[in-house]
């Protein structure tokens, strides 16, 4: 984390390269106007990535026009382990135009955001307009460009999601619900409590169904969060589907599943020695989160309660959420084969071909089948390999980083699957 200081010009030092002739003409009256905003601006700017989620490095290389350097955390080595940033900006002249500088880097960053998340309190964000790519004293760029509103304003990657706003807006709802418990899932190695919810209504009737709900393996991915939080937010609502679902169904959600690196602003993919959606293979593996999600499924198993996972994700991408998933001959039994091709259907989800990919929703849920996707130690593969013959199990890719992807567009398609979710299991469809 970092907070960077540039000192203002000072007007005498700009004025003092005017000739007399020049302060009777019209350009010098417009530059000492302007100077006089700089001085209602105050002395300084400052930017900083001191707070919760922060992240990325930024730094101010020019006061007028106000222009910045940022560069993505870097968790290992570019590409995806290079994404994550979160930073303040404080000084700015309301109407003033600040131009910040994505440094691509070598090897270069994925997941560019076409449009940056901003904020001027936190709650409401907002998208600048679309940057774009250039090349400045030889290094490529992606620049946006900003005016502002206030003196202060954030800039983020993507709409940040932090344990701040997961027991503020969703726990604390939750907390009012007798048949939701809140509880702590297992502790970090740096000692922060991951939580969870568990909606535990089928367990006093005669629900026979178990899901299990997650999100960010991958810290930097905060738009997978915002639509577990939704679903999650249905879920406790009274909407008919949502009711139904849990009465046939006991359902845990985590959110955020690597809190440490959320919580330090890292990007937290490709970390040592293998992130949170690696190594689950690995017995004993690395990471307590880890650990107990693979405790916590197993008991599911004996219960015979561990019907369907689903590991929320989230790239970069002008494209429709999707669905990872092994080709149906790498799943281990024809149940699972028949269960993810009915939940499918349910779901209306379609293959996602080239053509498809020209055109972006948050609603139309597609899917993409990997022929090694089962063998490579990541979550929904080991939940595969090692639950029930009927498990259908998933990785999502919500669809980040697009115009679409506003809080509107994440509980829309948070709502699409949910409905989906309680008309396969209400509706009968699912093979014990």
């Amino acid at each position: 984390m970092t907070n960077k200081h540039l000192n203002r010009r000072e007007f005498v030092k700009r004025s003092g390269h005017l000739t007399t002739v020049g302060l009777f003409t019209p350009s010098f009256m417009n530059f000492n106007i302007n100077n006089l905003s700089q001085s209602k601006r105050g002395d300084s700017l400052q930017t900083s990535t001191e707070f919760v989620s922060g992240g990325g490095s930024v730094t101010v290389i020019e006061s007028d026009p106000v222009t910045l350097r940022l560069k993505p955390h870097n968790q290992s080595d570019g590409g995806w382990s290079q994404v994550w940033w979160y930073f303040k900006l404080d000084g700015m002249i309301p109407g003033e135009e600040v131009v910040i500088q994505l440094e691509k880097g070598n090897p270069p960053i994925s997941g560019i955001s076409p449009k940056a998340n901003f904020t001027y309190d936190q709650v409401n964000w907002g998208l600048t307009n679309t940057g774009k790519p250039e090349i400045i004293d030889g290094q490529e760029f992606f620049v946006y460009k900003h005016v502002v509103k206030n003196s202060e304003v954030w800039f983020a990657y993507d709409l940040p999601y932090t344990p701040e706003i997961m027991d503020t807006l969703l726990f604390s709802k939750a907390s009012g619900d007798k048949e939701v418990d809140v509880f702590e899932l297992c502790k970090t190695t740096k000692s922060r409590s991951v939580k969870a919810l568990h909606f535990d209504g089928a367990d006093k009737g005669s629900g026979k169904y178990g899901i299990w709900l997650q999100a960010r393996c991958h810290a930097f991915e905060s738009g997978s969060s915002w639509v577990l939080h939704h679903l999650a937010d249905w879920l406790l609502s009274n909407d008919s589907k949502a009711m139904a679902l849990r009465k046939e169904a006991t359902i845990t959600v985590v959110p955020i599943v690597d809190i440490d690196s959320v919580v330090e602003g890292r990007t937290g993919k490709m970390q040592q020695p293998y992130d949170h959606n690696r190594g689950w293979d690995e017995n004993p593996g690395h990471w307590p989160e880890v650990t107990s999600i693979k405790k916590s499924i197993k008991k599911l198993v004996k219960k015979d309660r561990a019907d369907m996972f689903i590991d929320f994700h989230g790239p970069g991408g002008e494209s429709h959420p999707y669905f990872i998933v092994p080709v149906s001959e790498h799943l281990t039994g024809e149940k699972q084969r028949q269960n993810r091709a009915k939940f499918f259907e349910v779901l209306n989800a379609k293959p996602l071909t080239d053509e498809l990919s020209k055109t972006q929703s948050m609603t139309q849920i597609c899917y993409s089948a990997r022929t090694t996707e089962v063998n490579k130690g990541n979550s929904a593969s080991w939940v595969i390999m090692n639950s029930t013959d009927h498990m259908v199990g998933l990785t999502l890719e919500v669809n980040m980083n697009t115009p679409l992807s506003t809080m509107e567009g994440y509980r829309s398609e948070a709502i699409v699957l949910g409905q989906a979710i309680a008309d396969y299991f209400v509706g009968g469809h699912h093979q014990k």
